[in-house]
């Protein structure tokens, strides 16, 4: 047994841990249960090697219990703490307040570090760091009673435990945070100005969801219509959408004239600027991480051996915080659509593209999307609840333009900080391809069948989607190892 198998057994142990504790109570004498099976496994076949990796990875299923089951309890434990009601607070904004069409959302802390999610009208706007003197009810927050989503611990997986309501605001002071992450902010809100100057919506708002993340820019009815066509990704920051804009910055490398290891390192860089430019929020900050996993494997030609590092992450990830796994979609999306990549993209080529002559640029974007959206297909359905019929089509014709848009259309925004014409003339072919794919999202998003509801897409069925799915994967890399075995061996 390898190195890299045992790393692979051990870190799969922890996050099944993670998942299990995060669906199903698992009691401290159970845990305790646990560990001593493990222990006495260990002690009673110390010398064979295949029973001492299986007592250690009991070992670390139990571990990842435990740390799952702490931070489910400090979680419930803090939502059920007092202090609720009418109050005054001094408090400071941690983070860049949320705006749609209406509301502001402003994640605060107080003076003992607790976070607090604000809801506020629309004006007047307040920025990161600024101090504020607020008046309002100290609320716990509310789940919805129409919907199974947990609202209450999907603020719980970002410290938020308390929502004020009903607010009075008045500012303190100004710029009392992270001079560095005001100045990110800075740039990033001049950077999005002056593509709302280039680019007018929708199209605007399109192109800013997908270089800057989120589709709080765009209208209800284009949120919509992304959604029933299965293109919402696209303005999701994730690991996919990472390596999407990474695989563009290595394709206009390859077209500059660098080498090689200059290509990798253009596009790693490009990676810690596309997080920055979204502001850095904790979201794409994993997203980034990723994404860079897969472009430190492509450069190394371990694409299909890249699993650990990308397991490694993710385990460092949920030791820090285990509720990303159960209630972060965004931990979910990015992980899912990294791993499907690695694995399932061999895969989908082997199986679609033998002896195929597309362009590579066409090639590589298809069975990226289509990896990623099979891995990541339980998640959507449960977290949205519906299954665009036109997806697959939706994104065969969209994915391919989308990095010369974010490409181009970043290149028109820094032009525009020079001359605001020279920007609109080198936005105008991104301009048009944004307007192209919108239309083609519109038009597939009208067809009444676009799109069905799926109801009640609980756990259970995701775990025998994946179990499924990791089957088929395991077949497969099996296969491909007998092949490379010489006769005989």
């Amino acid at each position: 047994m390898t190195k890299a198998k045992v790393f692979f057994i051990l870190s799969l142990a922890f996050l099944f841990g993670v998942f299990i504790a995060s669906f199903l109570r698992i009691e401290e004498y159970l845990i305790l249960i646990i560990i001593a099976s493990g222990i006495a496994i260990l002690v009673i076949n110390c010398k064979d090697r295949k029973m001492a990796v299986a007592s250690a990875a009991v070992l670390i299923f139990a571990l990842g219990a435990w740390r799952a089951n702490i931070s489910l309890d400090g979680a419930r434990s803090n939502l059920a703490g007092s202090k609720l009601g009418p109050t005054e607070l001094l408090v400071k904004v941690a983070k860049e307040p949320e705006i749609d069409e209406k509301y502001q959302k402003i994640i605060v802390k107080d003076i003992d570090k607790n976070r607090i999610l604000i809801n506020a009208d629309i004006y007047p706007a307040y920025n990161y760091g600024d101090e504020l003197k607020v008046s309002c009810i100290l609320q716990e927050p509310k789940n919805f009673e129409d919907s199974a989503f947990d609202y209450q611990m999907y603020l719980a997986k970002d410290g938020i435990y308390r929502v004020c309501n009903k607010t009075q605001i008045s500012v303190v002071a100004r710029n009392k945070g992270s001079m560095f992450y005001a100045a990110v902010l800075t740039i990033k809100n001049k950077f999005e100005k002056k593509l709302s100057q280039i680019f007018p919506d929708p199209e605007g708002a399109y192109l800013k969801g997908l270089l800057l993340g989120g589709s709080k820019r765009m209208t209800q009815n284009l949120s919509d219509a992304f959604q029933r066509t299965g293109t919402t990704h696209t303005v999701a920051v994730s690991g996919y959408n990472v390596t999407i804009v990474a695989a563009f910055l290595m394709w206009l490398g390859i077209f500059l004239g660098l080498w090689r290891q200059q290509v990798f390192s253009f596009a790693l860089i490009g990676i810690v600027l596309f997080v920055l430019m979204t502001g850095a929020p904790a979201s794409a900050v994993r997203a980034g991480i990723m994404g860079s996993l897969v472009i430190w494997a492509m450069k190394e030609g371990r694409l299909a051996n890249s699993t650990n590092a990308i397991m490694l992450a993710a385990g460092a990830m949920l030791a820090i915080n285990p509720l990303l796994l159960r209630y972060d979609a965004g931990f979910q999306l990015s992980f899912l659509a990294t791993i499907g990549i690695v694995q399932l993209s061999p895969i989908l080529e082997n199986f679609f593209w033998r002896g195929g002559r597309a362009p590579k640029l066409i090639r590589e974007t298809v069975i990226l999307t289509m990896a990623a959206t099979i891995f990541v297909l339980p998640i959507i359905l449960n977290s949205f609840e519906k299954l665009s019929l036109v997806s697959p089509f939706a994104n065969f014709v969209i994915l391919p333009a989308i990095p010369a848009i974010m490409g181009i259309g970043f290149a028109a925004g820094i032009a525009g900080f020079i001359l605001l014409p020279l920007g609109r003339l080198v936005g105008f072919v991104p301009y048009i391809l944004l307007k192209a794919e919108l239309f083609a999202v519109g038009w597939m998003a009208n067809l009444p069948w676009a799109s069905v509801e799926v109801k009640n897409f609980g756990w259970k069925l995701m775990f025998v989607y994946y179990a499924v799915l990791l089957i088929v994967v395991f077949i497969h890399n099996k296969k491909s190892r007998d092949r490379l075995m010489p006769a005989g061996a």
